[in-house]
């Protein structure tokens, strides 16, 4: 089963909850809606609402500037045939192009075509950094003078400028989209996967594809900022781009390679490897690596080995990793170095052993599919087969796993192989009669692990390293199993805990939450969601610390709104969080998860609109004073204020966010507006309930979860508590099946699907929900 990247759940939600809000206003609603959306076009024109708009005249301009300078950068395969795009842009008159170090690839002929469609080989490499994801290449343009681009200075990029993205995504020629500097940032360890870089990276909020690679990100002067990268794309809509002052550096100290050597880095010896069907096989530093899907079905590709087969029986083994264990990799043999072969190697956590005859899948049979308790995901692991005259068998970390009578093929080569779109490693590859451990007696084995058991209690027995160091091969694989085994325990036991604090966490909300309304502590609830990941956290602490701050709230008002309405004693509170103590919203990490724990907001005085909501609407219920909310508008939670004027009742938001702005109903609906591109609906500005606000506090954490960090685990724990509050939310139900998808876990995603299709919720294509159900496998 192929498990869908994380970032497609928008797509699949969008595909599935098919839900349009249809709140039923009253036709004074519909009428003030129109008077927003009028309100909300004259402040565009105008630049009011304190809000800049990228008018399509700059954008217009911005195009016509970069087109000339533009370029589309092709990798050409052994076979003649491209194998990749990408993009680039002119950085001077005589040639030099700027692009991604992953566009160019190793050991490739490269094509550049410049605006004008004319096509130039690359003649050098002139510069390239591995760890920025950038090199600098150089044609020959003949008599054209080329128009290059000025680069800017990335340090006087701030949070929030306008910027314009170019590129070609899916080969396409010459594409524009506008966007926003989101942040400059040093991603968090495993953010997006191990390469994650250490140095600042401009984060840009834009539609980013593949094609994009390479392309530049201009400010409205013209200049270029910074060259995209997918490398480190987080979503479609969510990528990076490397600072333009860190490529400045190399163009200042190029380090050039003629095309002619770079086109021989990493390239297989054709006297020992023959690539078959595709693909992308390339050698450094002894392994041998697999990327790009191959031509053969099921994305196959081969590497046939030229080395000597022995008479039967013989055995051929490798190490192997893969990148993505929903793919396939490992040996072949029996090879007539095209369509027919075995093959051996690891798939969607299983191992097997098939046999291919022909250039189809009706050619193809799966012999054995079976668990491998030895095999470790995401490491490496050592294959072996042998192959004897009526039968073959096939170990994983020296355990065997599979024994199968087949005789279907025998002679021909032997090989690696790869399917579908996981890159694979391969090292140690070999051939001979026996590769197993020679001389290695199960009673030495047996005397190993009860040495490596107490060695495990403290104390280490004597002649322990020279008995290891006898055969080095079978002992770090003991080794590595025996880790691999307590990893595994440590895991299930870390599971474990985690599911004990979030039952406490679970129990205690609810508890919370099922008293009358006006009797629920939200500071309390914010609180117990913060729990959630910090078992110790000191709960008494921050009570005490939070009673002093109200205590400190109530002595500010006394002094300074004596015999004050509700709307003054609430713009007296927000004086003194906002102006008094320091509170705001967070600029600079904005989806950082501190921004969603309440004792967090407390300590650094920083939060989401949401959690400084939280603080003022707790605070303004223990000071007793009326009226005041938190209203549940989308994009921007803010804080309500009712109260009597005229005999009639007013009510009037204060944008937490912004330092305790208050604006009316009609500007809060207009900034709405702004940001999510439709008038809000009535029940927007209504009050949340308690068990509202804590859902939303929820979810909030669930997609820092799955946009940061991509993890199935910590977003469907959020879950776990949301639908305890929430039990009968069907946008949660199908966000936990995917989520346990992810997880592999296909019988509780099942579950969750048949809740759905018993309990038949509104707003779900049920027809396409069955379909999606019915097409999970059986574990």
């Amino acid at each position: 089963m192929r498990i869908l990247p994380f970032y497609r759940f928008s797509v699949l939600l969008a595909a599935f909850l098919l839900t349009i809000a249809s709140a039923q206003d009253e036709k004074a609603f519909d009428a003030f809606s129109d008077e927003v959306q009028q309100e909300l076009t004259d402040a565009t024109e105008k630049g009011a609402a304190g809000t800049s708009f990228l008018e399509p005249g700059q954008i217009r301009k911005l195009a016509e500037l970069a087109r000339p300078s533009l370029v589309t950068i092709r990798q050409i395969g052994r076979d003649g045939q491209q194998r990749g795009t990408g993009s680039g842009f002119i950085v001077s008159e005589d040639g030099l192009i700027v692009t991604n170090l992953h566009v160019t690839g190793e050991g490739r002929p490269i094509e550049v075509e410049l605006s004008d469609g004319s096509t130039h080989s690359v003649v050098e490499v002139h510069a390239s950094d591995r760890r920025y994801d950038i090199a600098v290449i150089r044609i020959d343009p003949g008599d054209k003078v080329l128009t290059a681009l000025a680069m800017g200075d990335s340090s006087k990029v701030g949070q929030g400028d306008l910027i314009a993205g170019f590129g070609a995504p899916q080969g396409l020629t010459f594409s524009v989209v506008p966007g926003v500097v989101s942040a400059i940032r040093e991603l968090e360890p495993n953010f997006v996967g191990e390469d994650t870089p250490d140095y600042p990276m401009m984060q840009l909020a834009m539609p980013i594809e593949q094609g994009n690679s390479g392309g530049p990100v201009i400010n409205l002067k013209g200049e270029v900022l910074g060259v995209v990268t997918l490398r480190h794309r987080v979503t479609e809509n969510l990528g990076f781009a490397v600072l333009s002052n860190d490529v400045q550096v190399l163009l200042d100290r190029p380090n050039p390679v003629p095309i002619s050597r770079w086109r021989t880095i990493g390239v297989l010896d054709p006297k020992l490897w023959k690539p078959v069907m595709g693909g992308e096989w390339s050698q450094r530093g002894g392994i041998i690596s697999a990327s790009q899907l191959g031509d053969g079905f099921g994305g196959r590709s081969l590497c046939v080995s030229s080395a000597h087969v022995p008479e039967m029986p013989y055995e051929v083994s490798a190490r192997v990793r893969l990148d993505d264990e929903s793919g396939a990799a490992g040996i072949i043999f029996a090879s007539d170095g095209a369509d027919a072969h075995y093959g051996f190697y690891p798939s969607g956590g299983k191992m097997r052993l098939t046999r291919f005859e022909g250039p189809d899948v009706y050619s193809w049979s799966i012999l054995e599919q079976v668990d491998a308790p030895s095999y470790r995901n995401g490491d490496w692991n050592d294959l072996r087969v042998r192959v004897d005259e009526d039968k073959i068998t096939g170990w994983v970390n020296g355990e065997q796993v599979l024994e199968t009578a087949d005789a279907g093929l025998r002679g021909g080569a032997i090989g690696l192989c790869k399917f579908r779109h996981t890159e694979a490693d391969f090292r140690n590859f070999q051939v001979g009669r026996d590769l197993g451990t020679p001389g290695f007696s199960e009673e030495l084995d047996i005397k190993l692990r009860l040495s490596l058991e107490k060695f495990l209690e403290g104390s280490e027995p004597e002649g322990l390293l020279d008995e290891l160091s006898r055969d080095t091969n079978h002992s770090r694989s003991l080794i590595e199993e025996r880790a691999a085994e307590l990893e595994r325990l440590a895991g299930t036991l870390r599971r474990l805990e985690e599911e004990v604090q979030r039952n406490i966490v679970k129990n205690e909300l609810v508890m919370t939450l099922d008293r009358p309304e006006s009797e629920i502590d939200l500071f309390e609830v914010g609180l117990q969601i913060a729990r959630v990941d910090d078992p110790e956290l000191d709960i008494s602490h921050y009570r005490s610390v939070f009673s002093r701050l109200v205590d400190e709230a109530r002595t500010y008002l006394e002094e300074n709104s004596l015999e004050a309405g509700s709307r003054e004693r609430a713009e007296a509170l927000s004086d003194f969080l906002f102006k008094e103590n320091g509170f705001h919203g967070s600029r600079t990490e904005y989806y950082h998860h501190a921004n969603s724990y309440l004792n967090h907001v407390i300590d650094d005085r920083e939060g989401l609109p949401i959690t400084l909501s939280v603080v003022f609407v707790e605070i303004a219920r223990r000071l007793e004073i009326p009226g005041v909310f938190g209203a549940p508008l989308p994009g921007k939670f803010m804080v309500g204020v009712s109260y009597p004027e005229n005999e009639k009742e007013k009510t009037v938001y204060i944008d937490v966010f912004e330092g305790g702005k208050v604006i009316g109903r009609r500007e809060a609906a207009v900034a709405i507006t702004g940001m999510i591109g439709s008038v809000p609906p009535a029940s927007a500005f209504e009050p949340a309930t308690a068990s509202e606000i804590a859902v939303r506090m929820l979810r909030n954490l669930v997609d820092v979860e799955i946009n940061r960090r991509q993890t199935p685990g910590g977003a469907e724990g959020y879950i776990e508590l949301l639908l305890a509050i929430e039990p009968n939310s069907a946008q949660e139900r199908f966000q936990r099946a995917l989520l346990r998808i992810q997880d592999k876990n296909v019988d509780g995603a099942r579950e969750d699907l048949d809740w759905l299709l018993d309990k038949r919720p509104p707003g779900l294509d049920y027809p396409r929900l069955q379909q999606f159900r019915d097409s999970l496998p059986l574990e």
